[in-house]
C-alpha cells in the first residue's frame, strides 16, 4: 500500500502543481522518505527547510526525532509550514 504525502500550496509550484505525491517503493522512516520524494520531485525535495516545514504523520505533528520516525504502507504525511515560520512570514 503506498504512502501518500500531502503538500502546502507553497510547495506545489515545486511538483508540478500537485497537491499530494504518492511514494509507492518501501520506505520505512521519514529520512527514507525524502529520499524517495527527492527521486520523484527533485524540485520539491530542495525547498524542504526544516526551519520552515514540519512533518505530520496520520494527523499528528512529528516534534522529536523526526528523520528516523517510523513510516507504514497506508500512512498519510502532510509537510505543513513551521509554526515559527509562519510570525516570519506575517511580519514580512
Amino acid at each position: 500500500m503506498p504512502i501518500t504525502v500531502y503538500l502546502p500550496s507553497i510547495l506545489r509550484p515545486h511538483a508540478a502543481g500537485a497537491d499530494a505525491l504518492t511514494i509507492l517503493q518501501p520506505v520505512h522512516t521519514i529520512a527514507e522518505l525524502l529520499v524517495a520524494l527527492e527521486r520523484q520531485a527533485p524540485r520539491l525535495a530542495a525547498e524542504l527547510d526544516e526551519a520552515l516545514f514540519e512533518f505530520a504523520m496520520n494527523d499528528e505533528v512529528l516534534v522529536h526525532g523526526v528523520l528516523q520516525h517510523r513510516v507504514r504502507d497506508g500512512d498519510r504525511v502532510e509537510i505543513v509550514p513551521a509554526r515559527s515560520s509562519t510570525k516570519l512570514f506575517r511580519n514580512s
